[in-house]
């Protein structure tokens, strides 16, 4: 009963009368106050989140989980004797050889820099990856007669063809170039640019011919059951395998990137909640001007034997209220943002510079609910000097005050 009549006490003095329509102007814009706060929080956490969890998927997607190379070089053999060894070990899901090289792609008049990339065209993994992107033709044809080779949409934009033409690759390398004539056997489209406008797949065959390897390959790329647990099989391999090999999981290679994107999320997030405590020293200011203006009220309730805590109850109740209130609609916002951005993908975002072509935000649930209590609990705080200074009246005076 006591708590429902000081709740009731606090929402009337939230609504304002006519003169005093600057106070409700001024509540209404620390409620605002809290909710952008709430909001610029969660769509800037969700944005950074999103981006961090999209560029893990695509690398680890393309890349192998831990790579291995011969620190002497080439590994003959195709790494037939390595590949034994290795997949002895527990974890470890495939093995499979690449071949890694640089080729100058021509058609026409036009012509352009390629990483080249040797892969088993039967391989499982490489076939659902590229295969998710291909917009043009099918993975597949690299295990066809004709020599194929599979580009990336950039790339095929830049050179102008499509699935069905001709490309000229030519090795730079040696007092003779190799040259040969592909088949464009598809076009994929990884969502990354980098990707897109730089690799181009052959098989193992076909690239060994290319390269001139007579048989050796250039690294040995590893999957893992269970990718968070990379480095732990790529500790286990250096010690299987000895100094004479160099081997590298997903996290250690790309480690520059992830720690740059988690200083950058915590910088913003820390930028960004100043604006909630700005909102909750306008709760504060807020609160004071309406224990200026209810000043009689106070007194008179102190006078009909109101203790000093059900005073402080009171604003506190009106700090939580509006934090309360804040927070609800700030999380709402961010939420609707982040669904509107991932449905519809309104923000775009330079595919050359971002990797992406939009903006990808991810919202968690238990960001958002941190975010919401800590605004809440910022505006109880801001209760504590305004609730203090109205309980401290003295009745008599505080009746007497026009």
């Amino acid at each position: 009963m006591k708590n429902t009549l000081e709740t009731w006490i606090a929402f009337r003095y939230l609504r304002t009368k006519r003169t005093e329509k600057f106070i409700s102007l001024i509540t209404w814009l620390s409620t605002g106050g809290v909710a952008l706060g709430v909001a610029a929080l969660i769509v800037v956490y969700a944005v950074m989140t999103g981006y961090s969890g999209k560029l893990r998927d695509k690398l680890v997607g393309m890349n192998a989980h831990v790579s291995v190379y011969a620190l002497s070089g080439p590994i003959p053999d195709g790494g037939s004797e390595v590949i034994g060894r290795i997949r002895e070990i527990p974890g470890i899901k495939r093995v499979v050889p690449i071949l890694l090289g640089q080729a100058l792609l021509a058609s026409g008049g036009s012509n352009s820099g390629a990483a080249i990339r040797g892969v088993d065209p039967a391989d499982p993994d490489f076939l659902e990856v590229v295969g998710k992107g291909m917009v043009e033709g099918s993975a597949s044809s690299l295990g066809g007669e004709a020599p194929a080779v599979l580009i990336g949409r950039e790339l095929a934009t830049e050179l102008g063809v499509k699935a069905g033409d001709r490309v000229r690759l030519t090795i730079p390398i040696g007092e003779t170039p190799r040259s040969r004539l592909f088949l464009v056997g598809g076009v994929f489209n990884s969502g990354m640019y980098d990707f897109d406008s730089t690799f181009a797949f052959l098989s193992l065959k076909n690239a060994d011919d290319l390269l001139g390897m007579n048989g050796a390959v250039s690294a040995l790329d590893i999957r893992v059951d269970d990718i968070d647990k990379a480095p732990e099989v790529a500790e286990t391999l250096r010690n299987v395998l000895g100094q004479r090999w160099w081997v590298g999981d997903w996290k250690r290679m790309n480690r520059n990137i992830f720690s740059a994107l988690a200083l950058q999320k915590a910088v913003l997030s820390l930028i960004l909640g100043l604006i909630v405590i700005v909102a909750a020293f306008n709760v504060a200011a807020t609160l004071i001007m309406v224990v200026i203006e209810k000043t009689r009220e106070i007194g008179i309730l102190k006078a009909m034997g109101a203790k000093n805590t059900t005073i402080r109850r009171i604003f506190a109740i009106q700090g939580l209220i509006i934090g309360s209130a804040g927070a609800l609609f700030g999380a709402a916002l961010g939420i609707f943002v982040c669904y509107m951005q991932n449905t519809f993908q309104f923000v775009k975002i330079p595919s050359d510079i971002y990797l992406f072509d939009s903006l990808p935000m991810e919202p968690e649930v238990i960001s958002t609910a941190v975010f919401s209590i800590a605004a809440i609990a910022l505006c109880w705080l801001a209760t504590l000097y305004p609730s203090w200074q109205a309980s401290r009246m003295d009745p008599v005076r505080a009746i007497r005050t026009e």
